[in-house]
């Protein structure tokens, strides 16, 4: 069966679970260790694969002269995105305004939310100072930039430009095809990870209570986020590509790495299951994915930042007790843009990184008020993984039609 109508029934059932269980005290506690096992069993799996992958990806890009071409696309489209989606976001709110609701974190010590994004922020700064590379490798869990920075360069050395090289470049070739096939098996399987991450996800919203007794926020953030999925994105792809790819076709193949991000919150988890599915499912070539979907998990964040603005602006909305200018929503897009390139460094709580950093760079105190996220940070962070799972796979996919290696693929070969 397809992974995309596995995926899709794996999250029905993680609804249905919660609904079954969610008055069930110990149900949250054991589908939230389910949950965490599951997903610490994907970044388990990520980082093998990035650093097996991502260098001979590098070194046959190099030798083939197209690394350059590849990764200007890639980086443009993530510059692209980041500007277009926070903008995007700004223009829904103002057209559709909503207060953000009071929530059960609402009343925390004012700086709890900070104090959260710091304490990510920190430990991400210290990860890249240089003291020992596999150490750093090893360490990278849920902040991938430092092992994909050494990749890069081991990468770089890799390319076969002599005859003592080329044994080892054939060597780590063979190591990455071993691991793309790991990668398929794990993307097949992936429906697991969602059904526990998902009944997790949906067991704690129907507990607080918020999007139930408050729903216009969450709805809010439901339909815009569609919209941008369905919309804004494809329209943009289809630009970059120069609609020589149907964008709707992409977006239904890959709603595995889109609905395992979202269920785990994170799109770490969800870096293999994306690579087998642009490899598989859109005729990406093995070297462009390997490369494209690692990096732009590292810097694509246009759609933590899309979510961030919507919550920012009804933070704003919720404090003032009056709908925000649009001059603010277009300033609260544009810290959020600019923060979201850093916003890796807190992977799975981006959007109370982006928050709290753009209410420090906007010079805003809402006096302990933004801690209201807290509560809703698992769905905020699962819509900003969505569409930050569906940016790394078109990322991919347009480095593929850059330098003219992209394959139609017969949908009874996809997986």
């Amino acid at each position: 069966m397809k992974t995309w109508i596995t995926y899709i029934a794996a999250v029905l059932m993680g609804l249905a679970t919660a609904l079954l269980f969610g008055d069930t005290s110990a149900a949250a506690g054991i589908l939230s260790w389910l949950s965490s096992f599951l997903v610490d069993l994907g970044i388990f799996i990520t980082i093998p694969v990035i650093v097996l992958t991502f260098p001979p990806a590098v070194a046959s890009l190099g030798k083939d002269m197209k690394g350059r071409k590849a990764a200007a696309s890639i980086i443009g489209w993530s510059i692209i995105t980041a500007i277009v989606l926070p903008l995007a976001g700004a223009l829904i709110f103002t057209l559709s305004p909503v207060s953000f609701p009071v929530t059960s974190t609402a009343g925390s010590t004012p700086g709890t939310l900070a104090a959260l994004a710091s304490y990510y922020g920190t430990a991400a700064l210290s990860s890249l100072y240089p003291r020992n590379a596999f150490l750093s490798i090893a360490a990278s869990m849920d902040f991938i930039l430092p092992a994909i920075i050494i990749c890069w360069i081991f990468g770089l050395a890799l390319r076969p430009s002599c005859d003592t090289i080329r044994p080892a470049y054939t060597v780590m070739n063979s190591f990455s095809e071993v691991m793309h096939r790991i990668s398929r098996t794990y993307a097949v399987l992936g429906s697991f990870l969602v059904y526990g991450a998902s009944a997790s996800l949906f067991i704690d919203l129907y507990q607080e209570k918020t999007a139930i007794a408050a729903p216009r926020f969450g709805l809010l953030v439901l339909i815009a986020s569609a919209a941008a999925a369905v919309l804004i994105l494809p329209l943009l792809y289809g630009a970059m590509t120069g609609f020589r790819k149907n964008p709707y076709r992409l977006l239904y193949r890959s709603l595995a790495p889109m609905l395992a991000g979202f269920s785990a919150g994170s799109i770490i988890a969800a870096i293999p299951i994306a690579e087998s599915i642009s490899r598989q499912n859109l005729g990406v070539q093995k070297r462009v994915s390997s490369v494209a979907i690692p990096l732009s998990a590292a810097i694509g964040k246009a759609g933590s930042a899309f979510v961030s603005v919507l919550a920012l602006l009804a933070l704003f909305q919720a404090t003032a007790m009056s709908r925000p200018s649009f001059a603010v929503a277009l300033a609260a897009a544009g810290a959020a843009a600019l923060i979201s390139f850093a916003s890796s460094a807190s992977a799975g709580s981006e959007i109370a990184f982006i928050t709290v950093m753009s209410l420090r760079l906007l010079g805003i105190d809402l006096y302990g008020g933004e801690n209201a996220v807290l509560a809703l940070l698992p769905l905020l962070c699962g819509f900003g993984a969505l569409l930050d799972a569906e940016i790394a796979v078109m990322s991919a996919s347009i480095a593929s039609v850059s330098i003219d290696t992209d394959i139609e693929v017969p949908i009874s070969d996809t997986i």
